[in-house]
């Protein structure tokens, strides 16, 4: 069934490149707008108001939700094109925020890091190497250099918790945080803020000691430029 958004008239694209009609999907997204194009491999479709990008090989790739606020857009991994479709996406700031209902697909939406961090994507088994990798086990207190994106208990709303630690039992993944446990499979998608170090200007004694000189050798040279001249 054709979409209720406009349609934009099909477009030369037979000699397009995978990388260039996706990216040309993508846009129109950005513009709310469908857009019917085709190659060897990849075509759009519209449907109601949604736009899908699909593979003869691989089935439906994308779904791009056109009146959906805020912005979404749904991605199936496993496949180059949804690899492609996962960095085109990342360089505009749209990132995997939560999983959706079909297996192995992701809803990406527009995001921020929060103020002082950066933002970083990896899977959750590469984000307990990088906590152990440093020092990061279970911490006390609230520590509050590492961040993940995650939808709480009952029901409430996704947003930033500070990750205390993680564990690996039986080959499951668990996250530790603020007054609750978040099991993950070692594959799943995660959205994570790194807290910025922010470097101290360096004092008179660092700088010193960059260049080579320290208090002790500083009292040293005074002590040679007092002496009388060597004569010979």
């Amino acid at each position: 069934m054709v979409s209720h958004a406009e349609v934009r008239s099909t477009r030369p694209s037979e000699a397009m490149s995978d990388e260039v009609l996706i990216q040309t999907f993508i846009e129109e997204f950005f513009h709310g707008q469908t857009v019917l194009l085709s190659n060897h491999h990849l075509r759009t479709e519209p449907l109601f108001d949604s736009m899908q990008l699909l593979s003869t090989k691989e089935g439906i790739i994308a779904t791009a939700k056109l009146k959906t606020t805020p912005m979404e857009i749904v991605v199936r991994h496993g496949s180059p094109s949804g690899k492609l479709m996962h960095d085109i996406l990342r360089a505009q700031s749209f990132y995997p925020m939560s999983k959706a209902p079909a297996e192995g697909c992701y809803i990406y939406r527009y995001c921020e890091a929060p103020e002082g961090y950066e933002l970083q994507c990896a899977t959750a088994k590469e984000l307990w190497r990088a906590c152990w990798g440093r020092g990061i086990g279970l911490r006390s207190g609230i520590p509050m250099d590492l961040l993940v994106w995650r939808k709480g208990l009952s029901g409430s709303k996704e947003t930033w918790y500070s990750l205390k630690g993680m564990e690996c039992e039986h080959g499951q993944l668990r996250m530790k945080l603020l007054g609750w446990v978040d099991q993950v499979q070692g594959t799943d998608l995660v959205v994570w803020a790194r807290q910025l170090v922010t470097k101290k200007a360096p004092g008179p004694s660092q700088i010193a000691n960059s260049q080579g000189f320290s208090p002790s050798s500083q009292t040293h040279l005074s002590e040679m430029r007092s002496r009388p001249p060597f004569r010979q």
